[in-house]
């Protein structure tokens, strides 16, 4: 049965303008005097207030009855500052060992939460302070989380700002981005009892946006877009100004790997098995980092389904991959491109994991000079193999080998415990994989020694 003063509290914020005023409220041994209410975050706090008085009254009633069983504690626990939830949650993502953009992306999509609902109970948010949300991040001005201008302003403050200044809306996947991170951090809430229930669980999924950009350039190159990206009179003098610049392109056109994958490859990557040399795509130890418990490595991977071994295509052996790599290994560096940095976090000093900035930036500018539109780059290679193959005919299965992308399991316990890795049946399959893409291009050939000047300067090597 709801009380006078609960259901007063109903109406008021079923409208919550002006002030409640609340006198003599009187539920079981709880006495209250005066209560004003303003705000809507006022009346959530004095609804729980009264909704607890009244679960206390309602049990002393249970026990004068002699009941021989005492009624069950809340099932919530003590609810906690959004605040404290929100640095606990993001310490927790590091200690499951998380990459770091996902736990910075988290970290900013919750930054937006605390900014809608203000330092409040995590128990106390609702699917109005989810509106509340959706609203800042349709209006939030550019650089919002990073401009220290910001850092003082009220919700609405900021609100008005991005109205002034007409920003532009969030694309379909960045709020859908932002929904993920939200669902997960509520239901971890949800399923430590710290919440009844999750906010975020009535909010469906963004719908994708069907609309085409028909000026947006196709990522996906034809035989004369290779043909211009490897001409010899643009790519050898381009490519003649570092050992990065001759041959992470060229490994991408004939192996689809990502560009960070190449980009941080080491010596050590470079087998041979049963005669035949592989690529191996893998995250190693460096050695000045192996005393560490954490970030043990400068290379990343973007999931499980990137690690793999590619045998390395004919036309790059032909082309002189391999006396690249003595060269390499007689100048002493770990790595095949020691001209490539992976760079340093600014507040932590951690590695940002990245070798793929420099010679994407490099990579990028060369695309434009040639008259490339803006988008059409490294990641391009990619999307034409992977094309490619499968208008050849290619099983999704086979052409997920040699890409590394994720392949559903219907029975994943079979999968990753009983069936065992044959590598040479899988090299078996993936030579023949990549025999059938063939890009009519023709590459420069590389002499041995053809970098002895820039490998014989140390100081321009980075670990």
């Amino acid at each position: 049965m709801t009380s006078p003063a609960q259901q007063h509290l109903n109406t008021f914020l079923a409208d919550p303008t002006g002030t409640l005023k609340l006198t003599d409220v009187r539920i079981g041994r709880v006495r209250i005097g005066e209560m004003i209410v303003s705000g809507r975050e006022a009346a959530i706090h004095a609804q729980e207030i009264i909704n607890d008085a009244c679960e206390r009254a309602r049990r002393a009633r249970l026990g004068k009855n002699a009941t021989r069983y005492p009624e069950p504690l809340p099932v919530a626990a003590p609810a906690r500052l959004l605040s404290v939830e929100i640095s606990d949650y993001l310490a927790d993502r590091e200690r499951m060992g998380l990459a770091r953009d996902t736990i910075d992306a988290t970290a900013r999509t919750l930054k937006l939460l605390q900014m809608a609902c203000g330092e409040v109970s995590v128990s106390r948010i609702d699917h109005a302070h989810i509106y509340r949300l959706w609203e800042l991040m349709r209006w939030a001005p550019p650089l919002l989380l990073s401009d220290p201008v910001y850092r003082n302003w009220s919700f609405d403050e900021v609100v008005a700002q991005g109205k002034k200044l007409g920003v532009s809306p969030p694309a379909p996947a960045t709020l859908e981005k932002h929904r993920r991170f939200l669902c997960t951090f509520f239901t971890r809430l949800e399923n430590a009892k710290a919440i009844a229930a999750s906010p975020i669980r009535v909010f469906a999924e963004v719908k994708k946006d069907l609309v085409v950009d028909p000026n947006k350039a196709e990522r996906l190159f034809d035989e004369v877009d290779l043909q211009r990206i490897f001409a010899p009179q643009t790519f050898i003098p381009w490519a003649m100004k570092a050992p990065h610049r001759w041959w992470v392109p060229m490994i991408g056109l004939f192996t689809g790997a990502r560009i960070n994958e190449v980009s941080q490859l080491k010596l050590t990557d470079i087998v041979q098995e049963s005669g035949v040399w592989c690529i191996r795509i893998q995250k190693t130890v460096d050695a000045d980092l192996s005393h560490k418990d954490r970030n043990r490595s400068r290379q990343s991977l973007k999931g499980k389904a990137a690690v793999r071994t590619l045998p390395i295509p004919k036309p790059l052996l032909d082309a002189g991959f391999l006396a690249f790599v003595e060269d390499i290994r007689a100048c002493g560096h770990p790595r095949l491109f020691p001209h490539l940095s992976a760079g340093v976090r600014r507040d932590t000093g951690e590695t940002n994991t990245r070798y793929s900035q420099g010679v994407l930036s490099q990579f990028s500018s060369y695309m434009k000079r040639l008259g490339f539109a803006k988008g059409v780059g490294f990641h391009t290679f990619r999307h034409t193999i992977a094309t490619e193959l499968h208008h050849l005919g290619v099983s999704d299965e086979d052409i997920a080998l040699v890409t590394g992308h994720s392949v559903s399991k219907r029975v994943p316990v079979l999968h990753e415990a009983y069936f065992h890795k044959k590598p040479a049946q899988a090299r078996s399959k993936q030579i023949a994989v990549l025999e059938q893409y063939r890009p009519d291009v023709q590459l420069p050939l590389y002499q041995a020694g053809q970098f002895r000047a820039a490998l014989a300067d140390r100081s321009k090597f980075y670990p």
